[in-house]
């Protein structure tokens, strides 16, 4: 099996109306008969039984084969392969078509992608597993999903940003992706905001500052009253050692501006662990020889959720242990009893990672006088790590003066959107009777952990930030004309000339080139759906209107996911552009689709429509005005201001073209 070309539609499209989708041409080898097909599925469904999850039991649909080729196998290969993309990174993804693609052998598969990499990448598995499963050897399954799974974290939207974006999704907020990390554009405009995992555009960067620097950290929470564990910054281990007296022992030994938990000592209570603490503390911060030396204080690390200045998840840290049957060895003990755990993975959807055996482990293993070789007694439990691993949602049990140190400590860093880690040995107890304390505070935390617990509810995160970011009734969206056919150039230019002179600062994209709040960017042909999608990252416009093309919409999908309003003038006569051709698709379908788009209270305008795209209008149950030809772009224009509300009395002089009139509104 070949997989040919292939291409990515976003969404909106003709396909799919919320989902981004790979659109490839597949070749298919030899036909294979139907008993080869069923014993396929049986295999492929006994090792990913989430194929028949997803898309039930597998019947063969296509009995009339052309040329000893039908489309199940193609269907197969397109289930497994959307299986896999499930797998690698939810939601679920389970939008699939398949046809003939013109030629004997040759099939065109159109799935829904998180990400057009990882599309593709799960169809070449995907082929791979079916040569397996009729080879009956599927041993290596186990390397593909690990290999999905990684690729799924380094191209795919990150899952914390993911919880934001579902839940501004919710709310009617438009949402695109901005470059090839997890930044994300809310909104259109002059009204959008923007985030980059938990991080808005109102973090501000001087506050993310500190937050990197421990111990300025530690200096500005102090200052603010905020309970913080004594210590200090130190360049060399006689300073180290010298700090931990003077602090007094146990102390912690970190680096001064790392994170995840990395090279991080606890409970150090001679001078030979800080000793040999201190180089690898050192070496996992971003300078070396920066480490922070600071009392240990007792208890279990909590990490609390602040959002716009309240406390809205906390998640208690776990000790994590091994406990021993007299055969194995901790290492052994640690991959059997911690890694096993479905909930823990390497990837970035896992709220806790795998435990490794890196030098924190090693050191926390040596105070509990063990090497990973050790074989412990039956029943001894042997402590492994004491950080980095979140478990029990306890955000109903937060003591409400813990809270509002938690606010007070992210307020006197100064971050919208804070993770405090406070170390108290009862989250329901009032702070000052533990002795807890600060001991961090995060910018952009980790979201997983509240979202998806490994015990308790999981706390709807995503929706605080989204609500933080966007007042109820509130989506982000600018006003949106749309234009297509023989003068929507003309008319569009119209159009923003008008809003102009209402005081509006519009976007236009058009045949004649780019306008931004009326400066001109550019004087080339602006048609396309892309060009028309990047109008609205523009923060200046208020409003935008877009001439498109309906072959570049068949191409490369919609630019948008809902329009105020619709010009529809006869499409000209032009030549099917390749990529229209490659998207296998008709104007009329184009058409059909772009009007889903319009607003239910939005209004289309027909200008000189044929009579099949007018019997498609007047079903879509819009507002619909008809304007007899010849149409003039002015006449155009003043029913577009219309429907959007501009005032009358805002007319530029000459505008109106007093010739032309309305057929009617309905």
């Amino acid at each position: 099996m070949e997989i040919c070309v292939g291409r990515h539609v976003l969404a909106p499209n003709v396909w799919a109306r919320e989902a981004e989708i790979y659109d490839v041409t597949v070749r298919l080898g030899e036909p294979q008969p139907a008993a080869a097909l069923a014993l396929a599925v049986a295999r492929i469904d006994a090792a990913i039984p989430q194929r028949r999850e997803l898309f039930g039991a597998f019947t063969p649909t296509d009995t009339s084969a052309r040329e000893g080729f039908h489309t199940d196998w193609p269907r197969l290969l397109g289930q497994t392969a959307l299986t896999l993309q499930s797998q690698a990174r939810l939601p679920a993804t389970t939008f699939l078509r398949v046809t003939h693609a013109g030629e004997p052998g040759l099939f065109r598969i159109i799935l829904e992608a998180h990400d057009p990499v990882l599309a593709e990448a799960c169809l070449r598995e995907s082929a791979a597993i079916l040569d397996d499963a009729l080879a009956g050897d599927l041993s290596d399954l186990a390397a593909a999903f690990d290999r999905l799974t990684e690729l799924a974290d380094d191209v795919c939207v990150g899952p914390g940003t993911m919880l934001i974006v579902r839940a501004a999704v919710a709310r009617g907020v438009p949402c695109r992706r901005l470059g090839r990390e997890s930044m994300v554009q809310l909104g259109q405009g002059i009204r959008q905001r923007r985030i980059w995992t938990a991080v808005t555009d109102r973090t501000s960067s001087i506050a993310e500052g500190i937050a990197v620097e421990k111990q300025m950290t530690k200096d500005v929470l102090a200052a603010a009253g905020v309970p913080v564990p004594l210590g200090r910054v130190v360049s060399s281990t006689t300073e180290a050692w010298e700090t931990a007296q003077a602090v007094g022992l146990p102390v912690v030994v970190k680096p001064a501006d790392g994170n995840h938990g990395r090279g991080v000592f606890l409970n150090l209570s001679s001078r030979e662990e800080i000793e040999r603490a201190f180089p690898i503390a050192s070496g996992e911060g971003r300078r070396e020889q920066t480490v922070v030396v600071e009392r240990f204080v007792p208890g279990v690390e909590h990490r609390l959720l602040v959002v716009g200045g309240r406390m809205v998840a906390c998640a208690k840290g776990e000790h994590i242990y091994v406990t021993g049957d007299g055969r194995r060895t901790i290492a052994e003990l640690i991959d059997l009893q911690i890694n096993s755990d479905p909930r823990r993975g390497r990837s970035a959807a896992m709220p806790n990672k795998t435990v490794d055996l890196d030098a924190t482990v090693l050191a926390q293993l040596a105070q509990e006088g063990v090497t990973p070789e050790t074989v412990p007694a039956d029943g001894r439990r042997v402590l492994v790590k004491q950080i980095g691993t979140h478990g029990l949602d306890v955000t109903a049990s937060v003591h409400p003066e813990i809270a509002a140190i938690a606010v007070r400590a992210a307020r006197a860093i100064g971050l919208d959107i804070a993770g405090i880690d406070l170390i108290a040995r009862d989250i329901d107890r009032p702070p000052r009777e533990q002795g807890a304390a600060v001991c961090e505070v995060n910018a952009g935390p980790q979201l997983m952990i509240h979202a998806n617990p490994s015990q308790g509810p999981g706390q709807p995160v995503g929706e605080a930030i989204a609500a933080e970011l966007f007042n109820a009734g509130e989506t982000g969206r600018i006003p949106i004309a749309a234009f297509m056919g023989r003068q929507a150039s003309a008319a569009a230019m119209f159009l923003d000339r008008w809003l102009r002179a209402a005081g509006r600062s519009p976007g236009l994209t058009c045949s004649d080139g780019k306008w931004v709040a009326g400066w001109q960017c550019s004087a080339e042909p602006h048609t396309t759906a892309d060009a028309a999608r990047d109008l609205l990252v523009s923060p200046e416009i208020d409003a935008a209107v877009v001439e498109l093309d309906w072959q570049s919409l068949a191409a490369r999908g919609f630019p948008f996911d809902r329009c105020d309003v619709l010009v529809l003038d006869r499409l000209p006569a032009t030549e099917t552009s390749s990529a229209a051709a490659a998207a296998g698709v008709s104007p009329l379908a184009v058409v059909e689709a772009l009007v889903d788009t319009v607003a239910a209270a939005g209004t289309i305008v027909l200008v000189d429509a044929d009579t099949a795209t007018a019997d498609l209008v007047a079903r879509s149950g819009r507002t619909v005005i008809a304007i007899e030809p010849p149409g003039a772009p002015a006449t155009v224009a003043t029913a577009v201001a219309t429907a959007l509300g501009v005032p009358p009395n805002a007319i530029p002089s000459g505008l109106a073209d007093s010739q032309a009139h309305t057929r009617g509104i309905s």
